[in-house]
Parts: C-alpha cells; sequence; structure tokens
C-alpha cells in the first residue's frame, strides 16, 4: 500500500471552534453579522447545511469586510461542492486579513484537495507568519500532508518534526509520520509512532492498517489476524479493510 493510497484528510484550522466574537465599538451590522456567523457554524457542525447557508448568507450581506465570514461561507460552499464559489471566498479571506491564520491554512487545505499541491505550501506558511497563531501544528502537519502527495519527502518530515515540536500528542501529525517511514520501509519507527497515536487517539482505518504493516514487519509478538479482524468489525466499509480482505 502506498503512501499516497492511505494519505490523512487534510485539517481545517478549528473553526469549529472559531467564534466571531462581537466586540465593542462594531456597528450593528457588524455585531449581527458575527451572531450569525456562530448561528452558521452552530448548524454546520449538526450538518444543518441549509439553516447554515441562510446564516451566513445573511453574515456575508451584513459584513462583507470580514475574513472570518468568509472563511465560514467557503468552508460552507466545499461542503455543498461549490468549489470554484469555495475559492472565491477562500481567497477573499485571505486578502481581507493576510493574518488570519485559519483563513489560510484552510485555504491551503483546499488547493490541496483540488490538485494544487505547490500552490498550497504558500498559504500554510501564510498562516505560520502569524505569531499569534494558537495552532500551528494543523499548518505544518497539512503542508507534509501535501507535499507527500508529490512525494517531497524530505520536506514533509520538517515539517512534522516542527507539528510535533510544538504539540508531541497531535495525533494526525504521528500518524502521517508513521505513514511516511513505512512507506521507507522503516517499521521499527514508524511502530514507535503508531504507539505514540494510539495513546491520545482511538484506532482508525487507517492506524490499524498500519499497524498490520508493522506486524508483520518487525512485531511477531502481535496477531495479525487479531488486528484484521478488529479492522473488520470496527470499519467493516473501509478502504483499509478491503484492501487487506483483498490480500487474504
Amino acid at each position: 500500500m502506498r503512501i499516497d493510497k492511505l494519505l490523512g484528510v487534510l485539517l481545517f484550522a478549528g473553526f469549529l471552534q472559531a467564534c466571531v466574537a462581537v466586540q465593542e465599538g462594531q456597528t450593528q451590522d457588524e455585531k449581527a453579522s458575527a451572531v450569525n456567523v456562530q448561528l452558521g457554524i452552530g448548524y454546520m457542525q449538526q450538518n444543518k447545511l441549509d439553516l447554515a447557508s441562510e446564516k451566513l448568507t445573511k453574515a456575508l450581506r451584513q459584513d462583507p469586510k470580514s475574513a472570518p465570514v468568509h472563511n465560514a461561507y467557503a468552508i460552507l460552499q466545499e461542503r455543498l461542492k461549490q468549489m470554484d464559489l469555495a475559492e472565491v471566498h477562500y481567497k477573499e479571506a485571505t486578502r481581507l486579513d493576510p493574518k488570519n491564520s485559519q483563513a489560510a491554512n484552510n485555504y491551503g487545505a483546499f488547493l490541496c484537495r483540488t490538485g494544487r499541491e505547490v500552490e498550497s505550501e504558500k498559504y500554510f506558511l501564510q498562516a505560520l507568519d502569524n505569531p499569534l497563531y494558537s495552532t500551528p501544528e494543523f499548518a505544518y502537519t497539512n503542508a507534509a500532508i501535501c507535499l507527500l502527495k508529490v512525494a517531497q519527502k524530505d520536506q514533509a518530515r520538517k515539517y512534522l518534526d516542527k507539528a510535533l515540536t510544538e504539540r508531541s500528542d497531535f495525533g494526525p501529525a504521528l500518524l502521517s509520520m508513521a505513514g511516511l517511514l513505512i512507506d521507507e520501509t522503516d517499521y521499527e519507527n514508524a511502530k514507535i509512532y503508531l504507539d505514540r497515536y494510539h495513546l491520545v487517539a482511538r484506532p482508525s482505518p487507517r492506524s490499524l492498517s498500519y499497524s498490520i504493516r508493522t506486524a508483520l514487519e518487525v512485531d511477531s509478538d502481535t496477531d495479525v489476524s487479531e488486528l484484521v479482524q478488529r479492522l473488520g468489525t470496527d470499519y467493516p466499509d473501509s478502504e483499509e479493510y478491503q484492501l487487506w480482505k483483498a490480500f487474504e
């Protein structure tokens, strides 16, 4: 299994936790827009996309110069598969506020998801250029995942190292590093990262698949059939389980 078949999902920079705060000195429209963005994000969390669209459209009309509003609206449009419209608003969010690290990370992830891996790195670096960015591990990990898609492993490893320096228990970075090492047949070190991942996160289809790989190569004490069975029990419809079934 090549690493490009098992890449992690690129990460939004915490938009579900983010809110647009109502602040002193704002106009009534700006305050109303901030409230509608919070409501729209809440509806997205609940997968009520019609209601999210209603609130975020209203927020955009009330405060068209707000980068967080454009960022949230872009995420919604991407979920609705309106990719051209999503890009317009991702780009506008980063234009309106180049220091909005969440918007820059999210636009970079969007570019990577749509096959523009090289272009995406610029926006991950833009997110990281803000010393007040509270979750740089997101942008570092996304940059690494994206570079792995175009086989730039050395730079990807550097970004993953930086992500784990920022937050040593960041599951997506641990799992991506394990995948990189497996692709390089460094199974012993991959197992170390997998063990660290399973201390902080629930086993996923990808982590279980990686565990099977490392067990087959270096960990003779592990019952491989038990791992495959767990993968099938917990994630019977996953691509990873279907691939392992094909090998049986």
